[in-house]
């Protein structure tokens, strides 16, 4: 009876799960933070460049060392956006807007701060993982229009 009321639990959440398609799991926020911290540090390298060219130096090598992690990141965003919202147009229109939101400059952060996190990136092993909690430790807020998912009640050790 118990793992009938269980399979009953994960076939009701299966059903319902379109009602949230368009939500963020856990894994695309990661990967929108990364984005987010990515495209940050890209504008304020082009920003800054007059300022200081070591950050716009320091970011390129970054992304050359982070390549796998970054791709793995868009990969991610692209399955977020191509199914659920309706294609790449739209994934095109979130990062232009990631993008122009770091235009007039990050946050309360300086070239020179903004130059401490790339080289802090630099540091960093080439994992989604450490690019995401470096992103978290800048304080990245990405826009995530949907929100995040809700938790699912249902804990996957019940299945069995």
């Amino acid at each position: 009876m118990k793992k009938a009321m269980t399979v009953a639990g994960a076939v009701l959440a299966l059903v319902s799960t379109p009602v949230n398609a368009a939500c963020w799991t856990q894994s695309e926020v990661a990967a929108a933070k990364v984005r987010d911290f990515d495209t940050m540090l890209m504008v304020s390298g082009l920003r800054c460049r007059f300022q200081s060219a070591a950050l716009l130096t320091t970011y390129n090598a970054m992304v050359v060392r982070h390549r796998a992690a970054l791709t793995e990141a868009n990969m991610r965003l692209k399955g977020h956006f191509v199914p659920a919202i309706g294609g790449a147009n739209a994934l095109d229109r979130y990062i232009t807007r990631v993008a122009n939101r770091y235009g007039a400059g990050a946050e309360d952060l300086s070239c020179d701060s903004l130059q401490s996190i790339a080289e802090a990136a630099m540091n960093e092993p080439p994992t989604l993982a450490a690019l995401t909690a470096l992103a978290e430790r800048a304080a990245v807020r990405p826009d995530l229009p949907e929100g995040a998912c809700p938790a699912l009640p249902l804990q996957i050790a019940a299945l069995r």
